[in-house]
């Protein structure tokens, strides 16, 4: 497993590289979006009731879709939370590589980060089936509680985002902490 800060870019937050594939396989990228939306300093994060991680809110864009627009909508269907467009302001971005599920490619995904303010009314959620067996739900919870929980947490390959979300919940702790 290879992970560096900061690599090619200032924008990355980080790089997961498994290493585990052969690069002359085929590449799939997927590219998704997550939010960090924080208030009364606490963080809204997604929790699951099967694993007990904490993951941002997010996910892949689709056809015809901006980054924005994919914000906006994940955000909604997986916390009912309604973001304010205009409060959308991009934060980093997270490159994970690795063998894919199938047999013989590599899977590349890109999470680009954005902190964003809500509405006060909430919308109505819309879970995908896999979202609903892991029972996910929304949780305001501080970053300090989150890191603990998922540093506990047996990463699996049932969760594979925890390592992701867990190095970007720590960045921006550090970054808390040089502020205050």
């Amino acid at each position: 497993m290879y992970y560096t800060a900061g690599e090619n870019a200032s924008d990355y937050i980080g790089i997961l590289d498994r290493k585990n594939y052969d690069k002359k396989w085929d590449r799939i990228t997927r590219v998704a979006i997550r939010g960090i939306i924080e208030s009364d300093g606490k963080i809204a994060l997604i929790h699951s009731g099967k694993n007990g991680e904490y993951k941002f809110p997010g996910g892949g864009m689709e056809a015809g879709e901006s980054r924005e627009e994919t914000l906006i909508r994940e955000v909604l269907e997986e916390t009912g939370l309604m973001v304010v467009p205009e409060t959308i302001k991009y934060y980093g971005k997270f490159k994970e590589i690795k063998k894919d599920n199938e047999q013989c490619k590599i899977f590349e995904q890109l999470s680009y980060y954005y902190y964003c303010d809500i509405l006060p009314e909430k919308g109505e959620r819309k879970l995908d089936d896999y979202e609903e067996e892991y029972g996910y739900e929304l949780k305001w919870t501080t970053l300090e509680e989150a890191i603990e929980n998922n540093t506990i947490i047996n990463h699996s390959e049932h969760t594979p985002w925890i390592f992701r979300d867990t190095l970007v919940m720590d960045r921006l702790k550090e970054q808390k902490d040089m502020q205050s």
